[in-house]
């Protein structure tokens, strides 16, 4: 009975603990080849402690069969296992013959213990307490061979296999696995040559099986991997289908325990944090910044009192490289052998956080000149409406645009514009409260809000106004040249709570424009009448776009009449307007807002064919050949395809082109001069002709009315309303009229009024005249019958 017991703790039980470990090593992962492996290898060192066992308790013959086919057999199987086992864990690539090979030779040992008998010889008697084996001599140098050259085998293997590894960052937790199962091995190859002797010294000891000593050796083997596998995580499926995501990862990850120290970190942990490829179990705590690491360090301690730590928060840290970053954290928690471990991973934020900021400021900030854009200052006129509600203070808005900005950006160049706008940027900050916000609104424009705390509210607004004005007194020096530059400056004081944003913003750019209009360099303040004549402008805009949709446009005809036979020589067609909604409105009011917004190039358009239309229509029906004058701005004669368009209007109305006339005045003319002389040389060609209208006003130069072909000159009202009045005009006239003789040109007189005005006209040698003397303008009807009648 104590044989049994002795050998049931000392061989049963370390077989039925082998087992299960078989068991549980497979059911981790029964598809992966290392799993199954692992499970036959340490299956077979089962086996022997079975054999053990069974040579104990069973019947003489029986044990003598066990310790032969069985015992030595799985031994010689169990090494040409682990020589399999340990090529594949060590990463280390043989060809498969020469693996094949090197795992045959410990099974040359059932050969020859089969096949030569004689020489290799076991069996087992029954000693004084215990069943021994007796071999012969061959066979003892043969275990001691074969189990020699395995050990050395694994121990080469894997030596090579941690060289390896140690040469490649990503596997250093490989590089650890391999030093204790190296250990391991080694500590199994001493015990096994130390039993050895002990079995031939203590062979009749009383007390446990000396035979069964060696078999300890695979126990240690077993508890290496048992140890490797807790401790490292080895033979763990997740681990191996999630390693390449651990080493390769770009974000840092590191298994932290409670002490804060960083027992596992990848290599990109260590790039970011600047932890050296031979430094290990880092303390984390000393890379928050000093001022913060008491607060960062209760933040984990309760993270890990609670087992929960806040998701995607970014901490302050200068690694050990001594730079300064950001780093954002996930983490969780796992415990590892009753030890809690925060798993954490990390993300380096520092540049994405300088272009969030970069981006930022081009977001809310003009690029040229710092200041504050569009996009700001209209959150910014928000927030502050909100908090002058709440306190009851007042806003003012100033809108400011750069007085002839746009001819020193044309003639010196966008790189001398962008150097002043830089400067009036600095100007307008040094002249202004600190608590106030400018802003570059775009172009030559800027925008001021500043809140007024005094009960003058008008006052303190005009104050700040002055002194930026003041402020542009001094000259400008761009490209070694000196400027003087001003601004127009329009305010807006909110005073009542239903003012927007948006309305604070447009009535200060009314109130500018308004200070434009009167002269600029100056301020105006927004008021009532401002309001009802931008609304005024804002109801003409609108009406404009509609006019021509809805055929509100028409003309009237003025008569030329050849004073020397009061005979009408041509007429002039004249746009009007009659407004469904505003009636009939000027053209002096809104031919101006035409040409701002663009409408004037299809309203020309649609005056041109009408005209030529009912020139034509008179010639057919007899009334007789009056040539049609039309007026044509500068942004017609600037569209490239007006000559086109001209020559298909006389030709889809059959009007032949001799009785067609385009007026333009001298400043069109000298604004585009290239452009506008090859415009009329193509209109002489056609056949047509050129007048200059409203002469004697603008720039009246002689070079202009010499270089163009015109036919005919108009004289201005203005220098004809009080002729028989006043000598100079006369004079001016009589010089006009002289200088026409001598270019072969005819002059009209426009403005017309009363006889004296046409027996001067006529004495002076002006031929023809317009104005309401002869005829006010006249639908087409009208003048046909005043034709006939006439």
């Amino acid at each position: 009975m104590y044989v049994f017991v002795i050998a049931f703790f000392i061989s049963f039980v370390p077989f039925v603990a082998l087992g299960l470990l078989a068991l549980k090593i497979l059911w981790r992962h029964p598809d992966h080849a290392l799993h199954r492996l692992t499970m036959l290898l340490i299956s077979a060192i089962a086996l022997i402690f079975l054999s053990d066992f069974l040579t104990q308790v069973l019947d003489h013959h029986i044990a003598r069969q066990i310790t032969i086919r069985g015992t030595y057999i799985f031994s010689f199987g169990a090494m040409a296992l682990l020589i399999y086992f340990f090529t594949k864990l060590s990463r280390v690539t043989l060809p498969g013959f020469v693996l094949h090979t090197a795992a045959a030779i410990p099974l040359c040992g059932i050969v020859l213990m089969e096949c030569i008998p004689s020489v290799f010889s076991i069996t087992v008697a029954q000693g004084r307490y215990w069943r021994v084996e007796v071999q012969s001599i061959g066979f003892q140098y043969l275990v001691i061979v074969i189990s020699c050259y395995t050990m050395i085998y694994l121990l080469l293997i894997m030596w090579f296999g941690y060289r390896k590894l140690k040469s490649k960052r990503i596997y250093q937790h490989e590089q650890r696995m391999m030093l204790t199962i190296i250990r391991g091995s080694f500590y199994a190859v001493v015990w096994l040559l130390t039993s050895f002797v002990i079995s031939e010294w203590l062979r009749d000891n009383p007390y446990v099986p000396i035979d069964s000593l060696p078999t300890y050796a695979g126990l240690i083997l077993a508890y290496t991997l048992q140890l490797s596998m807790s401790k490292h995580q080895f033979l763990i499926g997740e681990v191996q289908r999630y390693k390449l995501l651990f080493t390769l990862s770009t974000h840092g990850i590191a298994l932290i325990n409670s002490r804060g120290i960083a027992i596992e970190m990848n290599p990109a942990f260590r790039t970011i944090m600047g932890v050296a490829a031979d430094r290990n179990d880092v303390s984390v705590l000393q890379l928050y910044p000093e001022e913060q690491r008491e607060d960062i360090i209760n933040m984990q301690k309760k993270g890990y009192s609670e087992r929960r730590m806040p998701q995607g928060i970014q901490l302050p840290v200068i690694n050990f490289l001594g730079d300064s970053l950001t780093i954002e954290v996930n983490s969780d928690f796992l415990e590892i052998e009753g030890e809690l471990y925060c798993y954490a991973m990390i993300r380096d934020i520092t540049k994405e956080q300088k272009d969030q900021q970069r981006l930022l400021e081009l977001a809310y900030t003009d690029s040229l000149t710092g200041l504050a854009n569009r996009y700001q200052f209209s959150l910014y006129i928000e927030q502050m409406l909100k908090q002058c509600r709440a306190d009851g203070t007042h806003l003012a808005v100033m809108q400011m645009d750069v007085d002839h900005f746009k001819w020193i950006n044309d003639t010196m160049g966008h790189s001398a514009g962008d150097q002043l706008l830089v400067h009036i940027a600095g100007l307008i900050r040094r002249h202004i409260p600190e608590t106030s916000l400018v802003a570059r609104m775009g172009g030559d424009e800027f925008a001021l809000l500043s809140v007024l705390t005094s009960d003058q509210l008008q006052q303190e607004a005009t104050e700040i106004a002055n002194r930026i004005l003041s402020g542009f007194h001094r000259e400008v020096n761009l490209k070694e040249k000196y400027y003087d530059v001003s601004c127009s400056i329009g305010i807006y004081i909110s005073e009542n709570e239903r003012d927007t944003p948006e309305m604070l913003l447009s009535h200060a750019d009314i109130a500018m424009y308004h200070a434009k209009k009167l002269g600029r360099n100056q301020y105006q303040i927004f008021n009532e009448q401002l309001k009802n004549s931008a609304e005024r402008l804002m109801q003409l805009q609108r009406g404009l776009e509609a006019a021509l949709k809805y055929n509100e446009f028409s003309l009237v005809y003025q008569p030329q009449v050849d004073i020397r036979t009061d005979r009408t020589v041509g007429v002039e067609a004249l746009l009007r307007w009659n407004s469904a909604t505003l009636g009939t409105v000027s053209p002096q009011e809104f031919i101006p807002i035409a040409e701002q917004n663009g409408l004037i190039r299809p309203i020309g358009e649609w005056v041109m064919k009408e005209a030529a239309r009912q020139a034509a229509a008179w010639e057919r029906d007899g009334t007789g050949k009056l040539k049609m004058s039309v007026n044509v701005s500068a942004s017609q004669l600037n569209d490239p395809q007006f000559i086109v368009k001209m020559r298909h209007v006389l030709e889809q109305t059959t009007l032949p082109p001799q009785l067609f006339c385009l007026e333009f005045t001298e400043s069109v003319a000298i604004r585009e001069s290239e452009h506008i002389h090859t415009i009329c040389e193509n209109v002489i060609t056609m056949g047509s002709s050129l007048s200059v209208d409203d002469f004697g006003t603008g720039y009246s130069s002689l070079r202009t009315v010499t270089s163009i072909p015109f036919e005919c000159i108009k004289i201005d009202r203005s220098l004809v309303f009080d002729i028989d009045r006043n000598p100079r005009n006369e004079a001016v006239v009589r010089s006009v009229l002289e200088l026409a003789e001598q270019l072969n040109m005819s002059v009209l007189a426009e403005g017309v009024e009363t006889v004296r005005q046409v027996e001067l006209l006529k004495q002076l040698g002006c031929h023809y005249v317009q104005g309401y003397y002869y005829a006010r303008p006249m639908s087409a009807d009208e003048l046909r019958q005043w034709l006939i009648s006439g």
